[in-house]
C-alpha cells in the first residue's frame, strides 16, 4: 500500500472555514475576558483576599478566557505554519500546555479558595508548600514562555501585524517581572491587558483576512499548500 508523502499529505488537507472563524472569535472573545477579569480583580492576589466580593467573579471571567483561548492559539497557528517554521511549533506546544496549565490556578481560585478563606483560613499555610508554590509557578512560567515564542512567531511569520506579536509578548513578560519585583496587581493587569490587546488583534485580522477572501486562500510554496488568511 502506497504512503502519502509529507507534501502529498499537505496538498490533501484543507481546514474548514470554521476552524479559522471560531478560532477568530475565541481569541477575541477570551482577550476581552482577560481585560475584564484583571480589571475586576481585587487590590491583592494572596488567598485571603477569597472572601472579597469581587474575587469569584474576577477569576472566573479569568478561568474562562483562559479555557476559550485554546482553540483559538490552534487556528492563528495552523494560518501561519508554513511561514512560522520551528518557532511557531514551539510556541504552539508550550502555550498550548502552558494555558491549560495555568487555568488550574483560576479554577481552584473560584472553587476552594474562597471557602477557605472565609471558613478556615489557617489552612492555606498547610496547603501552600514549596511542592504547590513551586508547581503553580512553573505553570505560569509556562503559560509566559509559550506566550513569548507565540507572539516571536508572528514577527518573524509577517502573516498577522507584527505588531500584535510584539503585544502579546511584551504584555505577557510584563506579569512576572510584576510579580516578582511586588508591584501592584494593576501593573500585573496592565501586561496582562497589553497581552490581551494582542490577542484581540491577532482574531481581528484573522476573520478580516477571511471577510476579504470570502474564505481561507491556499497557495502552494515549495511543493506543499500554504495557507494565506490576510490580504
Amino acid at each position: 500500500m502506497a504512503r502519502l508523502s509529507v507534501e502529498e499529505c499537505a496538498m490533501n488537507t484543507v481546514i474548514p472555514t470554521g476552524v479559522y472563524r471560531t478560532g477568530g472569535l475565541a481569541s477575541i472573545v477570551a482577550g476581552l475576558l482577560m481585560i475584564a477579569g484583571f480589571a475586576m480583580h481585587p487590590a491583592g492576589e494572596d488567598a485571603t483576599f477569597g472572601t472579597d466580593p469581587l474575587w469569584v467573579p474576577a477569576h472566573t471571567l479569568l478561568w474562562l478566557a483562559f479555557t476559550l483561548v485554546l482553540p483559538g492559539w490552534i487556528a492563528l497557528y495552523v494560518a501561519q505554519a508554513q511561514r512560522a517554521g520551528v518557532l511557531g511549533v514551539s510556541g504552539l506546544v508550550v502555550i498550548i500546555v502552558g494555558t491549560s496549565l495555568a487555568s488550574w490556578i483560576f479554577s481552584s481560585d473560584v472553587t476552594f479558595v474562597p471557602v477557605i478563606a472565609a471558613q478556615a483560613p489557617s489552612l492555606f499555610h498547610d496547603i501552600y508548600g514549596s511542592a504547590h508554590v513551586l508547581t503553580g509557578v512553573g505553570s505560569v512560567l509556562l503559560w509566559v514562555l509559550g506566550s513569548v515564542l507565540f507572539g516571536a512567531s508572528v514577527v518573524r511569520a509577517k502573516v498577522f501585524p507584527r505588531e500584535a506579536g510584539f503585544l502579546l509578548a511584551i504584555g505577557t513578560l510584563i506579569v512576572p517581572v510584576a510579580y516578582a519585583a511586588g508591584l501592584s496587581v494593576r501593573i500585573v493587569g496592565l501586561g496582562a491587558a497589553l497581552a490581551a490587546v494582542g490577542q484581540i488583534w491577532l482574531g481581528f485580522a484573522l476573520l478580516r483576512g477571511l471577510s476579504h477572501r470570502g474564505g481561507v486562500a491556499q497557495g502552494t510554496r515549495n511543493g506543499a499548500r500554504e495557507m494565506s488568511v490576510l490580504p
